[in-house]
This record gives structure tokens, C-alpha cells and sequence, in this order.
């Protein structure tokens, strides 16, 4: 008797949840979002267990909406970050594919905004790659600026084992 209570309940939550969702995909105001966009993202942050400074990221990324709400993502990042006493230290390069998601509109033309990039990094400063990954999360304040958190991570492969940066950033984005 218990487990058909929680079933009624379950379904009873689901019940505005799918009608939720029906508006959101039924949703025409995206309709106006491009199906090809390209974006420029800048960010500053610190790379975890690295005796630095500021680090700093650039990036350029084209998106193919196939929805107005969810897009396929492929850039390329610099991740960069000083080192006391050293200057510049890792150095990396990547190249990146993954998803981007917004939300609908709530506000005026704010939209939130949610991103996952997987790929490969290669770092000049220590000669060697591996696989990258990028999480990011954020807020589009207009239509064409958005900004953020997000965490990027980087696995190097030596001979004699693995090393592996992980950078958290604040990023301010740009969508053309």
C-alpha cells in the first residue's frame, strides 16, 4: 500500500513538471536565436596546487544551435598562469567539443546558462598533453554577454606518470 502512495506522489509531482517542460520546447521566443553563433570567452582565475598568481584564459568557440536552447559547442582555449619567481608557467592549448544549454528567458533577456567541453590540452611549457575537460555555468545578462564560473581540467601524460592542472575562473563571454 506504501509503494503505490509514493507512486501517486511521484506522479502527481511529475504532473506540473511535464507541463513545464511542454512550454519550454513549445517555446517560440528562442526563435530569433541564431543556428550558427560564434563567441569569444576571456576569464581570470588560479590553477589548484600551483604556487602562482593570476591565471588567465582566452578562448574562441563557434556554437550550432539545433535547438534555441541547446547547441553543439567547439572551441579552442589558452589557459595560462604565472608563477612567482618564473613568469608564465603552464602553458596550454586545447581543443575542445561538447554541449551548451540555456535556459528560457526569466528575466527581460536573462537567461542562464550551462556548458560541458571535452578534448585535448597540450602544454608548451612542459612539452607534453592529454585529455581536457571544461565545465562552466552562468548567467546571459543580454543576448550577446554572458558571465560566469567554470573549472577547467587538464591531465598531462609523462613517462614516468601522470600530473594534472585544475584551474577555477571567472568568465566573461561574448556572442557574435
Amino acid at each position: 500500500m506504501k509503494n503505490r502512495i509514493w507512486i501517486l506522489m511521484c506522479l502527481l509531482l511529475a504532473l506540473p513538471l511535464t507541463a513545464s517542460a511542454q512550454r519550454w520546447w513549445g517555446y517560440d521566443g528562442g526563435a530569433d536565436t541564431p543556428r550558427h553563433q560564434w563567441g569569444i570567452d576571456l576569464g581570470v582565475g588560479k590553477m589548484k596546487d600551483v604556487n602562482g598568481n593570476a591565471g588567465f584564459t582566452g578562448g574562441v568557440r563557434y556554437q550550432y544551435n539545433f535547438h534555441h536552447l541547446i547547441g553543439m559547442d567547439f572551441g579552442a582555449n589558452y589557459v595560462g598562469q604565472t608563477i612567482k619567481h618564473h613568469g608564465i608557467g603552464p602553458s596550454v592549448l586545447q581543443g575542445l567539443v561538447g554541449v551548451r544549454g540555456r535556459t528560457p528567458t526569466f528575466y527581460r533577456d536573462m537567461a542562464g546558462t550551462l556548458g560541458i567541453r571535452m578534448g585535448y590540452g597540450h602544454d608548451f611549457d612542459c612539452k607534453e598533453g592529454g585529455f581536457a575537460l571544461e565545465l562552466n555555468v552562468g548567467m546571459y545578462l543580454t543576448p550577446k554577454f554572458m558571465i560566469g564560473y567554470f573549472y577547467n581540467h587538464q591531465k598531462l601524460k609523462f613517462d614516468v606518470g601522470d600530473g594534472k592542472y585544475q584551474f577555477h575562473g571567472f568568465r566573461l563571454g561574448f556572442v557574435f
